[in-house]
């Protein structure tokens, strides 16, 4: 239901968690943290799983076009040659890689590692 959401902070999830603990039943932590019943218990499952009280993104947006390894390759390739095309890296990393990406995705990347225009 919309608007039904409360925020729960991690201090009283883990006060919870110790009630449950110590063998307070879930009807008995419902009454005395008035935190509904599906939060005590996916907290209790949360922390069987993950070892903590609140679940964390193991990576925040989305995953990167390039790899570590194509990354270093373009770094190569500017390092050999400064003054080279973003289309001529990306026409060559098609025919070493067969990766397909645009050329504004390799000037991001390669700004990311530290080459900017002035310093080529």
């Amino acid at each position: 239901i919309p608007g039904n959401y409360r925020f729960i902070s991690a201090e009283q999830k883990w006060l919870v968690l110790m009630m449950s603990l110590r063998g307070m039943m879930v009807r008995d932590i419902v009454s005395a943290t008035r935190i509904c019943k599906g939060t005590v218990c996916r907290v209790r499952s949360t922390w069987k799983d993950t070892g903590g009280v609140v679940r964390r993104s193991l990576e925040n947006g989305r995953p990167r076009s390039l790899s570590s390894l194509e990354e270093s390759y373009l770094e190569s390739l500017v390092e050999k040659q400064p003054d080279i095309y973003a289309r001529e890296l990306q026409h060559t990393l098609f025919m070493a890689y067969d990766v397909e990406v645009d050329t504004t995705t390799i000037t991001r990347t390669l700004h990311r590692c530290g080459f900017s225009y002035k310093n080529i």
